[in-house]
């Protein structure tokens, strides 16, 4: 009996999938396709091990929370930086000098530059 309710599960899991991927499909990443229909609907297609998916983009829920600003704050010193990062434990203080900074710095850097207000 077991083996037949298992048997049936995955008949069904497999009449539910659809069996190709449509003739036309773009593959935007391994595995994942983007198809428009004859409609002009867009449709995402991902090849999964029981068979092929597909949801539209308006499927998908828009993020629930707004975006979080920045936590670091960066200070031009002349020839180095100085890094203030907010945890909720305290501060995260350092200086680098400007022939020295790391990537990750730099990506701070450049969050910094978009997020600080203008001056006049």
């Amino acid at each position: 009996m077991k083996k037949m309710s298992v048997f049936a599960v995955l008949i069904g899991m497999c009449a539910l999938a659809e069996d190709k991927i449509p003739a036309g499909a773009k593959e935007v990443e391994p595995h994942v396709y983007s198809f428009t229909d004859e409609q002009g609907t867009k449709w995402n297609i991902r090849q999964t091990p029981f068979g092929v998916t597909r949801w539209r983009d308006s499927d998908i829920p828009a993020p629930a929370m707004a975006p979080q600003p920045a936590n670091v704050t960066v200070t031009d010193l002349g020839d180095s930086y100085r890094f203030v990062r907010n945890h909720p434990l305290g501060q995260n203080i350092w200086t680098k000098k400007k022939s020295e900074l790391s990537e990750d710095e730099k990506s701070l850097l450049s969050i910094a530059a978009r997020t600080e207000p203008e001056k006049k």
